[in-house]
């Protein structure tokens, strides 16, 4: 598991919940297609999770046969653990999931503005 797959992830969760805000703030997207939205991005999620999964599970598998390839495991497992640490943006999808468009919105807001932020400190 490198890098650009757990930035995929987060560009998913990032784009697809800018989108929508954008589509509700513009009136281009109810509240309902927002929640249809939202969930259909949760499962596609969740998805890339289980193959994150698989990935590890074959790593453990190489490691347990071959200690050579522990090393491997251990930066795999740690970039799969910090992946699946909740980010703002999933927070806000699972918020528009379940209906909640007000708290999506200032979760999302938040976000946002977190990653403009960090945008501009690292350039």
């Amino acid at each position: 598991m490198d890098q650009p797959a757990l930035s995929v992830k987060a560009r998913i969760e990032k784009e697809v919940l800018g989108t929508i805000i954008d589509g509700l703030n513009s009136g281009e997207l109810t509240a309902e297609n927002a929640q249809v939205v939202a969930k259909d991005t949760l499962a596609a999620l969740q998805k890339i999770d289980k193959h994150e999964e698989s990935i590890l599970k074959f790593y453990k598998d190489l490691s347990d046969k071959h200690p050579l390839f522990k090393i491997l495991y251990t930066r795999i497992n740690a970039e799969v653990v910090k992946a699946r640490e909740l980010s703002a943006h999933r927070n806000a999808l699972v918020a528009l999931d379940i209906g909640n468009i007000d708290e999506a919105k200032k979760i999302a807001t938040g976000a946002m503005e977190a990653t403009a932020h960090e945008a501009t400190i690292n350039n």
